[in-house]
């Protein structure tokens, strides 16, 4: 069963929105970053650069060859989740803690010294 939708004021409104873009700016660049750059999903990339005779995998090879548009149908995905509000926020949420637990990381990386600029 779902919970009521608790109606707020304009402001908590506002606020929940700033909330939800922010963290969809958060997912789009962790997703991006784990396709485009990470050891997990380099497989799959070398598999469609290997495969670039074929149309639709030289597509996905230039895709994949650049984060910038990878980030562009990344976005229209997540945009497409947030507007769907169970499991996806879930989701979503999850690999936007999981994002800012890196910088956080990171940060603290910098600040004990084990870590360069």
């Amino acid at each position: 069963m779902c919970a009521p939708v608790r109606r707020g004021t304009k402001k908590e409104l506002m606020d929940y929105i700033l909330f939800k873009i922010l963290l969809a700016i958060v997912v789009v660049e962790a997703i991006t970053n784990l396709l485009v750059k990470s050891e997990l999903f380099l497989p799959v990339r070398k598999f469609f650069f290997n495969n670039k005779e074929n149309k639709v995998f030289n597509w996905f090879h230039s895709l994949l060859d650049c984060g910038y548009c990878t980030s562009v149908w990344i976005g229209w995905f997540v945009a497409i989740l947030f507007l769907t509000d169970n499991l996806t926020n879930f989701f979503i949420i999850g690999i936007g803690i999981h994002r800012l637990a890196n910088l956080f990381h990171h940060i603290i990386d910098m600040i004990w010294g084990t870590e360069e600029l």
